[in-house]
């Protein structure tokens, strides 16, 4: 298991627990800040590896499926920011959808990503 698949999954669970705690109505703040270090991970583990940071790149080369990938990924980042912005002005019921969205995304990002990767090694 590569750096990047570790830093994948610890973004991954921190953001569904702090979906979790944010759907539940308990610690609201608490809940985004745990969601936003989730997407923090995610950003940066995806970005650093283009600059130079080659530890956590993971070498596999492209297709169709990690480009749709990658498209959803960022997608669930612009729709994470759109989320916080809602939640700051106040709007709970969107942000709980966008949440759920998010959530969905992520893990057909997730699973593109997976059949991307098994495509090109399989």
């Amino acid at each position: 298991m590569s750096p990047y698949d570790i830093l994948y999954i610890l973004a991954y669970m921190l953001f569904l627990c702090g979906a979790s705690l944010a759907c539940r109505g308990v610690r609201q703040k608490e809940a985004l800040w745990i969601m936003g270090a989730g997407m923090l991970i995610n950003f940066f583990s995806t970005v650093i590896p283009n600059p130079g940071c080659q530890s956590l790149a993971i070498g596999i080369g492209s297709n169709g499926a990690i480009i749709w990938a990658i498209t959803l990924g960022v997608a669930v980042w612009a729709a994470f920011l759109a989320a916080v912005f809602v939640r700051l002005m106040g709007r709970k019921e969107l942000f709980f959808f966008l949440i759920v969205c998010i959530k969905l995304c992520w893990f057909a990002d997730l699973i593109l990503f997976i059949y991307g990767v098994y495509a090109l090694t399989g």
